[in-house]
């Protein structure tokens, strides 16, 4: 696997360099995969974007153990994926499988370092309480001297929409996209501009409610409902909508319902378990 912007492939030979001793400055998250299993797939994006949020906090390695059997099993690697968390130079804790990303984060704070309030997470909670103004000038002026960081960049195009500026958001989206297109916050930027298009053209929610009611089958007005229930929290209506548009019509607008639920788990995150549950759903409909 090729090395990318924020995981680094680690093999027998340079585990005890790379993981082990470096530990003892930095922790060191291991994630244990295999390109066969599906639940790797699910969670590696899910500790990139970690990776990138915790600022270096800690550094991601991974193990491919198609490649590295004899260094698994010296580990004691039983079931895929593993996730191993070495710090000071030992194993200090561990979980196995996809898990909610509210434990892997529970894991990771018992035994990081304390850190002061990086400038992205300082913004994401501006940009949470409605502060948009403060975000947008905190990302800004972070960025004028550190221009080339992904995350940051990804953030300020979401307040950049949040505030109503879809053009320039757009605008960075495209610059990301030409730069780091498989960047998690990318992806999930690109998620959240598609569904906010389809908002900015249906913006009054009451009415759309109301044609939605009185014209079942109107296909388009479903899906902009499902997208505002999305973008409101209300997660699980709005899967429900795409999976029954996916059963019942797989081919309209060049397959919107498949396009907008993969959409949708970039923004939930892999590791929620209705991400898999609605996988699930769709595998049996498509195959």
């Amino acid at each position: 696997m090729a090395q990318d912007s924020v995981a680094f492939q680690v093999t027998a030979n340079s585990f005890m360099a790379d993981v082990v001793e470096a530990s003892a400055t930095t922790p060191t998250l291991v994630d244990f995969w295999a390109p066969w299993c599906g639940p790797c797939r699910q969670l590696m994006p899910v500790l990139e974007r970690l990776a990138t949020e915790y600022g270096g906090r800690f550094k991601l390695a991974k193990v491919n153990t198609d490649e590295e059997q004899d260094l698994a099993a010296q580990i004691g690697i039983r079931s895929l994926p593993t996730v191993v968390l070495f710090k000071d130079r030992n194993a200090v804790d561990h979980f196995v499988g996809v898990v909610p990303e509210s434990q892997i984060r529970q894991m990771l704070d018992r035994h990081l370092p304390g850190v002061a309030e990086t400038p992205l997470v300082r913004a994401q909670t501006l940009k949470k309480t409605g502060n948009l103004a403060a975000a947008r000038t905190l990302l800004e002026q972070t960025l004028a001297s550190n221009s080339d960081d992904v995350a940051l960049r990804a953030e300020l195009a979401e307040v950049h929409a949040l505030e109503g500026d879809l053009e320039g958001a757009h605008a960075l989206l495209h610059e990301l996209q030409a730069r780091e297109p498989n960047h998690a916050a990318v992806k999930r930027l690109e998620a959240l501009l598609t569904f906010s298009d389809v908002v900015a053209k249906y913006p009054d929610l009451k009415a759309l409610r109301e044609r939605a009611a009185a014209d079942a089958g109107d296909l388009q007005l479903r899906h902009a409902l499902a997208v505002h229930q999305l973008l409101g929290g209300d997660v699980e209506p709005a899967l429900r909508t795409w999976l029954d548009m996916l059963r019942d019509h797989p081919h309209y607008g060049d397959g919107l319902a498949r396009k907008s639920l993969v959409l949708a788990f970039e923004l939930i995150g892999e590791a929620d378990p209705i991400v898999a549950r609605t996988r699930r759903e769709m595998a049996r409909m498509l195959f």
